[in-house]
C-alpha cells in the first residue's frame, strides 16, 4: 500500500491519539435517552465502505445526525471520499424503520447518496435499498444485511452488497467481531471482502476499534489490499 509509514504503525498511532481524546472531559457527555435526536462522529485511519478503502488511504472523517419517530427514523451522513471519477466527498440522506419478529431484530432503509466533485459524464447520485436482520444465540450476535442499488454510482448499473457479521463480548466493555461480504456489480468490480477486530467501549458514547480488512481482489488496486484500520467513534 502507498503509505508514508507502515499501516500498522499508522493505525496504532491513531488509536493512541484517539484513546487520549476519549479520556478528555469534553467527550464525557452521556446520551439523553429522552431525546429523539442522536449524533455521531468518527475519526479513522481511513474511510472504509463495503470492505474497501474510500479515502485514498488518508484519514477518514464521518458525521451523522439522526432523528427517531417511534419505530421509524431519518438522518443525514457525510464523509470524505475519493473516487476515480473525481468525487471528493460522500453525502447521504436516509429513512428507515425497525421491527421485532420473534428473536429477530429487523430493519429496512432507503438512502439517497451523492458524491460531489464527480466528473461530468458520470452519474454522481444514486439510491440504495437495505434490509437487515439480527439475532442472539447466547452472548453471540449474528447479523445479515443486504444492500441493493438499481442504478449505482458513475457507470455502474445494478449493484449488490451482502454481508454476514458475528460479534461476541469477551470481557466487560470489550467485543470481538468479524464480517464477510460479497459485492456484485453490473459495470463495476466484483469481489469478496472480510474483516475481524476488537472494539473497546471506553465509556458511554465513546468506542475505539482496531480491525483488519482484506479482499480477494488485490489485483484491482490499492483500495482492495489488506489494511489495519483504527477508529474512534463518539456518539450522543
Amino acid at each position: 500500500m502507498r503509505l508514508p509509514t507502515s499501516p500498522a504503525r499508522g493505525s496504532i498511532r491513531l488509536l493512541t491519539i484517539a484513546a487520549a481524546l476519549a479520556g478528555s472531559p469534553a467527550l464525557a457527555r452521556e446520551s439523553d435517552e429522552d431525546s429523539p435526536w442522536s449524533f455521531e462522529g468518527v475519526i479513522a485511519s481511513e474511510y472504509i465502505s463495503k470492505g474497501t478503502g474510500k479515502s485514498g488511504e488518508d484519514p477518514g472523517f464521518e458525521a451523522r445526525i439522526e432523528r427517531e419517530f417511534g419505530m421509524a427514523y431519518a438522518g443525514a451522513w457525510a464523509a470524505n471520499a475519493i473516487t476515480s471519477q473525481g468525487g471528493d466527498a460522500e453525502f447521504q440522506l436516509y429513512a428507515g424503520a425497525g421491527a421485532t419478529a420473534g428473536p429477530f431484530e429487523l430493519d429496512g432503509r432507503i438512502t439517497y447518496k451523492t458524491a460531489p466533485g464527480t466528473a461530468d459524464g458520470f452519474q454522481d447520485d444514486w439510491i440504495e435499498l437495505r434490509g437487515s436482520a439480527s439475532t442472539r444465540v447466547g452472548k453471540t450476535r449474528l447479523a445479515l444485511k443486504v444492500e441493493y442499488s438499481p442504478d449505482s454510482y458513475a457507470l455502474t448499473e445494478q449493484a449488490w452488497w451482502a454481508e454476514a457479521e458475528v460479534s461476541r463480548p469477551i470481557a466487560e466493555d470489550w467485543t470481538v467481531s468479524a464480517g464477510y461480504g460479497v459485492r456484485e456489480q453490473d459495470g463495476g468490480a466484483d469481489y469478496r471482502a472480510w474483516n475481524a477486530g476488537v472494539t473497546w467501549d471506553v465509556r458511554d458514547g465513546v468506542a475505539l476499534d482496531l480491525r483488519w480488512y482484506d479482499t480477494d481482489s488485490h489485483h484491482l488496486g490499492e483500495t482492495y489490499e489488506g489494511r489495519l484500520h483504527a477508529s474512534v467513534t463518539v456518539s450522543f
